[in-house]
């Protein structure tokens, strides 16, 4: 029985930031967003990618496991799942590699990454391609390198140069 001055709760109360005439509205993520959480599942290895050079690859399904793909196809798929456009300019025709994201985005400053941006390392990106995962004094990188990867490594784990950030267009 309750008391004077009680009163019962009501599902307000649960959420006590919306009142009564404020429907809930779910607001879909960035796809900044969508491209962390991709990279964030995928680095734990759970899903066992396979480490493969070749050509054309398939996008798979979201989230699939046994993906088949090397660096540069890693971080098309991402974008592919997160709905971006593919990063090689190849409408994902799976042909496309780190050079062609270099020749087909937009370069900006190491200073100004952001998650998500492509990362690529060589001439011309022709050694390897990242994605930067998080944003730092000494960025943390989504890496599809080798077999047992996906992983996340600092920026400053590898030597490689010259380093070229790409922006995808999200």
């Amino acid at each position: 029985m309750a008391r004077a001055g009680s009163r019962s709760l009501t599902p307000l109360d649960a959420e006590p930031n919306r009142g009564p005439d404020a429907p809930y509205v779910h607001m879909r993520p960035s796809k900044r967003d969508e491209l962390h959480a991709y990279m964030a599942a995928t680095a734990t290895g759970r899903f066992g990618w396979i480490y493969e050079e070749t050509r054309p690859l398939a996008i798979p399904p979201l989230l699939a496991h046994g993906v088949v793909a090397d660096c540069s196809f890693g971080v098309t798929v991402l974008c592919a799942w997160a709905g971006l456009p593919d990063p090689t300019g190849g409408d994902y025709d799976g042909w496309g590699n780190s050079t062609s994201i270099f020749h087909h985005l937009p370069h900006v400053p190491l200073a100004r990454g952001k998650a998500g941006d492509i990362l690529l390392f060589g001439v011309h990106g022709a050694d390897h391609a990242t994605m930067i995962y998080a944003r730092r004094a000494d960025p943390l990188l989504w890496s599809f390198g080798h077999q047992g990867a996906p992983n996340l490594y600092p920026l400053s784990a590898d030597r490689r140069t010259p380093v070229t950030v790409c922006r995808i267009p999200a």
